[in-house]
């Protein structure tokens, strides 16, 4: 008796256990980690900012905008002070249909030079928000095809300056905060993301002449990417 009771726990747990089998066959397998050591880069954010000649660029025409703007602005003030010195100089009576209409238009040319203003000031600032997002984008671009190249897994944002005798001590003091303190040369790749985003921007937009210095393809650097 004992021995078909154990049978049939025996075929229950056969019949119980052999959905869950065929649910772990059917499913896919887990695709294998990637188990290649971690390399890690360095790049200066600012220097490359600095460097970009794209910036430059931009950067120029926006100053352009806002000494057109500043000039706009100066010739409307200059109207309001002529047309402020006309009424004090006419000598008008305060209340006559005169001096209500000087006052008008004077109180009108004031509305529009602040309107000018604040619309001026948000439209400059939407073009400079614009600028860095534009530069930001293609140096995270550029970092990322340059990381996929020459094997970095990851990328982190430094400071490249170190401490020297010409350093002030204020400024001394925010460098010794740097969360890098220590790394291989050829793990910095600002020079060569800075060049490459060069090069592409002079093949397309043509606006400057290259400029002189190494290449990136010299002794002890990365190639750069094509």
């Amino acid at each position: 008796m004992m021995k078909i009771v154990v049978a049939l726990l025996a075929a229950a747990a056969v019949n119980f256990a052999s959905p869950i089998l065929a649910q772990d066959a059917a499913k896919p397998a887990a695709p294998p980690k990637d188990s290649s050591p971690h390399r890690v880069g360095l790049v200066d954010m600012a220097e490359v900012f600095q460097g970009y000649k794209k910036f430059e660029d931009m950067r120029a025409e926006l100053q352009a905008d806002i000494e057109k703007s500043d000039a706009e602005a100066k010739l409307m003030l200059e109207r309001m002070q002529k047309m402020q010195q006309e009424m004090i100089e006419s000598k008008l009576a305060p209340g006559s249909v005169q001096y209500e209409q000087g006052e008008k238009a004077l109180l009108d040319a004031k509305g529009e030079f602040e309107a000018f203003r604040a619309a001026t000031q948000r439209k400059l600032a939407r073009r400079e928000s614009e600028m860095f997002k534009v530069i930001y984008s293609d140096t995270t671009s550029m970092v990322k095809k340059y990381a996929e190249f020459a094997k970095f897994t990851v990328v982190i944002r430094f400071d490249r300056k170190d401490i020297n005798d010409e350093t002030a001590p204020s400024e001394a003091v925010q460098r010794m905060n740097k969360q890098v303190v220590f790394h291989r040369a050829e793990d910095d790749i600002t020079d060569v993301v800075l060049q490459t985003l060069n090069k592409q921007y002079e093949s397309t937009a043509g606006s400057r002449p290259p400029v002189k210095g190494a290449s990136l393809t010299e002794e002890g650097r990365a190639p750069a990417l094509k």
